[in-house]
């Protein structure tokens, strides 16, 4: 990945009209438990809410959970589900859940898995390694796009609901 040495050097604010993180939670998703980390270090580092889950199968299992996340970030091949199949399934769920905008990640220069995530309904795609600002700049924006979709009463339980898993 294109990342800083240490993550605790990413700037805590950049510009570009990103929302204040604080209250977003993230949903990351990929087998490589060092992408993980990283990512989940650098959107924390900006306030973000990290949760992670190691493969699709363990993303549909926490994406039915309260609190829901706002953006689910997901790796396109892992063992077990991959991202494909498991946004497939979550575009089928209840609006509530089917709605949660998804952003694709890849290291493969395949650009029939690009096509084919998008096609699955991923609202974006990214190539790994991910560039910090760009990757910054998209989930700030997919979120505030999303915000703005949701109804008052969606955005106040989706942060105040204990979890249930």
């Amino acid at each position: 990945m294109n990342l800083p040495e240490h993550p605790s050097k990413v700037p805590a604010a950049f510009a570009g009209g990103r929302p204040q993180a604080n209250a977003f939670r993230v949903l990351i998703v990929d087998d490589q438990a060092q992408n993980r980390l990283i990512l989940s270090q650098i959107l924390a580092r900006v306030g973000y809410e990290v949760e992670t889950a190691n493969n699709g199968a363990e993303a549909l299992n926490r994406v039915v959970c309260q609190p829901r996340p706002d953006l689910i970030l997901t790796d396109v091949e892992m063992p077990v589900m991959d991202g494909i199949e498991s946004v497939r399934l979550i575009r089928k769920m209840p609006e509530a859940i089917a709605r949660i905008p998804v952003l694709a990640a890849s290291g493969s220069p395949d650009p029939i898995l690009k096509r084919d995530m998008l096609l699955a309904g991923a609202d974006a795609y990214l190539a790994k390694p991910v560039n910090v600002p760009e990757l910054l700049e998209t989930v700030g924006r997919m979120i505030r796009e999303s915000i703005g979709r949701k109804s008052p009463e969606s955005r106040i339980s989706s942060v105040n609901q204990a979890s249930c898993c």
